[in-house]
């Protein structure tokens, strides 16, 4: 018996609670026109309304259409499941709530094409009326740009981006992470791509080729509280953070990364003060237990002797949770007290630190 020929791209889709938006997705899918043939494998990740159902009717109706059932494990559980399952070349992923713009795929595998070496990304839109054509036109970018690429949203996501099947498939998403676990897949599957040819780069298709859903009614991660943040963050940036400097980051791409990994972790322990249900002498003692952590003291390292400034870098190197949730709530909230607190901390070191 002959073996199916392996498709050239498999779309993988984990589904959850998505029949609002799994229609739109699919079809996003269904209807692109690539040199090469098409596969998607839609997991239905134990969903409680009918997605499983409509998974089925389009495996029904289209045979490039595989889907897998499965008890929930969350959207790595799914993932996993769903890359186990496909044998393409090149392997993208799309949440069931986004779809891909017309042309995508095509202006991606032409980007490929077009650099055979290089490990291929590219934008996306947040509007659906996005007149932006899908076009191949990319620009390149060296190993040492990758935390420029972080900085400007293209590497913490996995579904902006061209795997080799060969290689991704030899990769898994850790199921243990509630958190940040598509910013560990990648830097993972990058330093496997480093491993099998040396000196690979990127390039960047500058036109959207993803539409990603930002009206989402139940909030998307990055606006749900995690009381982990403070534990699961630092664990990720010390990998990012290894992978940064192992590639020859400028120090113009550094101040900025640091700045931003800061702000996130800073952000994460107010929260601990503003949203965590505990009362509130155990929110004040988990959010000065956060502000002890090993990479916390690490970071504040690196940026003092590089000169980095921050305003939450004092409040941090401090301890002080007063100081860090009056700051974070003038943030929040847009209050003018956030620039006067930023610009004493800048003169209180001595007004020489470096704001870019």
């Amino acid at each position: 018996m002959t073996q199916p020929t392996p498709a050239t791209v498999c779309v993988v889709v984990p589904v959850w609670g998505a029949e609002r938006t799994l229609d739109r997705c699919v079809q996003s899918i269904l209807t692109q026109r690539l040199t090469g043939t098409l596969a998607c494998v839609l997991v239905d990740d134990g969903s409680p309304d009918r997605c499983g159902e409509l998974c089925d009717g389009y495996a029904a109706r289209d045979p490039r259409v595989t889907v897998i059932h499965k008890e929930d494990g969350g959207v790595s559980s799914a993932r996993n499941a769903g890359l186990a399952a496909c044998d393409a070349e090149y392997v993208v992923f799309l949440d069931s709530d986004d779809a891909l713009r017309p042309g995508a795929l095509q202006a991606a595998l032409d980007a490929q094409a077009a650099d055979p070496g290089a490990f291929v990304l590219w934008r996306y839109t947040d509007d659906p009326a996005d007149p932006a054509p899908a076009g191949p036109g990319a620009a390149p970018a060296p190993p040492a740009a990758l935390a420029r690429l972080w900085l400007d949203c293209l590497i913490a996501m996995p579904w902006n981006k061209l795997y080799r099947g060969e290689l991704v498939r030899q990769l898994r998403f850790n199921e243990a992470y509630t958190l940040g676990e598509d910013l560990q897949f990648v830097l993972d599957y990058i330093a496997l791509l480093g491993r099998r040819q040396p000196g690979f780069h990127y390039t960047v298709v500058q036109s959207p080729l993803t539409f990603y859903d930002c009206s989402r009614e139940d909030g998307t991660l990055s606006t749900r509280y995690h009381p982990e943040t403070c534990e699961i963050w630092p664990e990720h940036f010390a990998k990012l953070n290894a992978a940064v400097l192992a590639a020859g980051a400028p120090e113009a791409d550094l101040r900025p990364l640091y700045r931003a990994e800061l702000r996130v972790f800073a952000e994460g322990a107010a929260d601990i003060l503003r949203r965590d249900p505990a009362p509130a002498p155990e929110r004040r003692r988990r959010a000065a237990a956060a502000l002890r952590h090993p990479w916390l003291a690490d970071l504040l390292g690196r940026m003092r002797a590089g000169r980095c400034y921050s305003p939450y870098y004092l409040p941090l190197r401090w301890r002080s949770l007063r100081l860090l949730w009056r700051l974070a709530e003038a943030a929040r909230t847009g209050s003018p007290l956030y620039g006067k607190l930023d610009w004493a901390g800048y003169y209180l070191l001595g007004g020489r630190w470096l704001r870019s």
